[in-house]
This record gives structure tokens, sequence and C-alpha cells, in this order.
């Protein structure tokens, strides 16, 4: 609680001992369960592409592209979006936003769970990527207004860690659900979860800014306004969409998305369809791939909030990407290779979404995030919403072999890692 004794002056250990924590508490939180819900919606759809019933009833059996073109139409309108999200949440706030765009998602997934067809189901995705492009502008709105500088690298990795969390048991949850009440209810829950979980939580957890949440201190206050990047920081509020840094980031990013949705979407049905896995054993591989990202993810962001040196973790990931994925290619062990799939996105979720966005915090005054990080994530999405449907055309090309879209991603990595390299050598 804040201190009623408004006019008198603490000593600085009494300070220090009634400073809340409303930050961690309830914004980390709000933003890690919309990230979960989010990435079940997303990845859903992957493995419910993997049920018979709903091939059969959306007519999709052998139509991989097709099915690819489920998740692109999601990503394209997801890259729209956030250039209007953007400019809203720094226009209107975070928390005004992110109620619109929970009650439009809800509406999205209603209309899947009653599509009567393939055509009512893709207008849905494009409503559901539109409405859930509130999420990255908002959580990092969110968290530059909440955060010192030297504490985000930890905060990015517990609501980044949503889509590792929301990766790791859409598969059991997905299932389970099917199991329960056949396809369609996947998407009822869904619709529940917007909006009788992140909608509330958003309502009432929430504040655009810490003075105006009841509960933060005035310590808490303090201490979040000693680090904080301000317009006044920097000579334009545009300088930072002027820079080579900011390109070169949009360029890395756009590979680190391929990755994660191209893989996510297709990992399911690598497993079910190529290695021949049942659902329960897929879901475990998901659910290790997912839990060791969680894990790297917690310890790289602590690690670069002390040495604030980003961009060489994002060569990492990359690299080590390539490299399992090239292995997986020539290796004839299912196992071995499902490993290899997983460790190729652990990496590449764990070490370069969070520090991409960490650098983007670097270079955006808290008054701009929200625009820059709609520019950043909206033409990264555009460009990788076609991803999903190119593996999808390539595996269907080599008659369900996934070697030629594997090549695809890899030659993306490579192109994304040169980009970083480039970040080291100019001071990133």
């Amino acid at each position: 609680m804040a201190n009623p004794q408004v006019g008198l002056v603490e000593p600085a250990h009494d300070i220090a001992s009634r400073r809340t924590t409303i930050r961690w508490s309830h914004i980390t939180t709000t933003l890690a369960v919309m990230w979960i819900i989010g990435v079940i919606d997303k990845i859903g759809v992957a493995v419910i592409a993997t049920n018979k019933p709903f091939l059969q009833d959306m007519h999709l059996d052998g139509h991989n592209g097709l099915i690819g073109s489920l998740t692109s139409a999601l990503l394209f309108s997801y890259g729209i979006g956030f250039f209007m999200w953007g400019w809203l949440t720094d226009r209107f706030g975070p928390k005004r936003c992110a109620i619109v765009g929970l009650s439009a998602w809800g509406l999205s997934t209603f209309i899947a769970a009653l599509a009567p067809n393939f055509s009512v189901l893709f207008v849905s995705r494009i409503l559901l990527g539109f409405s859930e492009a509130f999420l990255w502008p908002v959580s990092n709105s969110l968290t530059a207004r909440w955060f010192p500088l030297s504490e985000r690298g930890r905060a990015k990795s517990i609501w980044i860690n949503g889509v590792s969390i929301g990766s790791a048991i859409a598969g059991f949850v997905v299932t389970a659900l099917i199991s329960a009440f056949e396809w369609r209810g996947v998407f009822w829950f869904l619709t529940l979860a917007a909006l009788l979980i992140c909608l509330p939580m958003v309502a009432f957890f929430t504040a655009d800014t810490p003075h105006k949440h009841s509960r933060v201190s005035k310590a808490e206050l303090s201490h979040i306004r000693a680090q904080q990047l301000s317009v006044n920081a920097v000579a334009s509020p545009s300088r930072t969409l002027s820079t080579l840094n900011y390109w070169l980031v949009v360029i890395a990013f756009t590979g680190n998305i391929l990755a994660v949705y191209g893989l996510g979407s297709w990992f399911p049905s690598y497993m079910a369809v190529s290695k021949h896995f049942s659902p329960t054993l897929t879901s475990t591989y998901m659910l290790i791939t997912w839990g060791v990202s969680i894990l790297m993810m917690f310890w790289i962001g602590a690690y670069t909030d002390r040495t604030q040196k980003k961009a060489y973790w994002i060569i990492i990931g990359f690299l080590v990407a390539c490299v399992f994925l090239a292995v997986s290619i020539e290796n004839g062990s299912p196992v071995v290779d499902a490993l290899l799939v997983g460790g190729a996105i652990a990496f590449i979720q764990a070490f370069t979404t969070p520090m991409l966005h960490g650098l983007l915090h670097d270079m955006s005054p808290t008054e701009h995030i929200g625009r820059n990080t709609g520019i950043m994530t909206g033409l990264a999405n555009m460009v990788a919403a076609f991803g999903p449907a190119i593996m999808g055309a390539l595996i269907t090309t080599g008659a369900g072999s996934y070697r030629t879209a594997f090549v695809f991603l890899v030659i993306c990595f490579v192109i994304s890692a040169i980009c970083s390299a480039i970040l080291v050598v100019r001071g990133k």
C-alpha cells in the first residue's frame, strides 16, 4: 500500500521495505496468461489438423497447402493489425487496446466454433490474427511503462515464456478437448478463455501506467521511474525508425517469426505423420521442447539484465537452430530427429525472441515503443505469414518429406544470423 503520510520523508531502508511488487504480481502475470491462451489459439489449429473428423468436415484431407494457409492467413492479418495496434497503443493506452482486442478475439473463436466450412473458418482466422495483433504492442508498452530498463529482460522472459508454456501444453489441452467435445469444443474453450479469464484480468489487474494503479506504492513508482528511456533521450521521436540497427532487428525478427510459426505449425504433423508418433507422444515431445525453452529463457533474461549484451545470443540461437535442422535432415532415427527439431525451436524461442525485443527496448523511447513494436512485428509477420504455406507446399511437392522445408528455414536463419553479427559489430 502507498504510504498515507505523504508529507513525511521516510528513511531509505523503510522505503525499500515498503516497496510493492505490482509490476511482477499483476502486470507480468496478466501478460503471461494472455500469451498462453493466445498461443493455444494459434497452435491449436496445427494439432486439430491431425484430427480426421476435422479434416473430413472441412474437406482438407491431403491438402497441406490449405492447412498451412490457415496459419498464413492468421499471420498475414496479424501483421497488418500490428500497424494499427501499435499506433492505438501509444495513442489510447495499452489497457483499452487490450480490452477491445480481447473482445474481437473472443468473437473470432466463437465464429470458428460454428464454422460450417473451410471458408468461414478461414475468415475466423483472419479476424483472430487481426484482433490478437494487440499482444506485442500492448505487452512491450506495459513492460516499458512498468519496468526500469534493468529489469526488462526478466520481465520479458516471464510473459514471452507464456508463448513457450502455451506451446508446451497446447497439444495436451487441444487433444483432451477434442477427446471430450470433438474439435469444435476447442474453439468454444478458447472463446470462454478469452472473455472470462483474460478480459477480467486486464480490466482489474492492469493500468496504463504505475501511477494510475491504486495499489502501487511510492517506492515502487520511484523505482520504476528511475530508469526510463524518454523521448527527450533521442533527437527525434522518429529517429529509431531511420537507423540501420532498427531494420537489422526487423529482418532478424522475420527469421524468428518464420521459425516460431513455421516449425510450430508443422511440428505436430511432422511427428504424427512423418514420424508416426501417437498424439500423446507428440504432445510429450512438444512439452519437452517448450519446457527446455522456458528454462533457458529465464536464465538468459536474468543474465542479459546484468550484461546488456543481446546480439551475441541472437547469433547463437539462429546458428544452433541451423545445425540442428541440418543434422535432422540427414538423420534416420525418429526419436533423435524429433529432439533435434524440438531443440531448434527451443533455441530460437529462448535466445532470439526475448533478445530481439530487448534490442527494441534499448533503442525505443517509452512513449513510442508501441509504434516501433507495431512496425517491426507488422512487417515481420506479413513476410513470415507465407512461411507455413510455403512449408506446406514444399512438403506436398516433396511427397511428404520435410527436407526442402527445413532447408528453406536454414537459409532464413543464416540471413538472420548475419544481420545479428552486423549488430554486434555496431556495438549491440
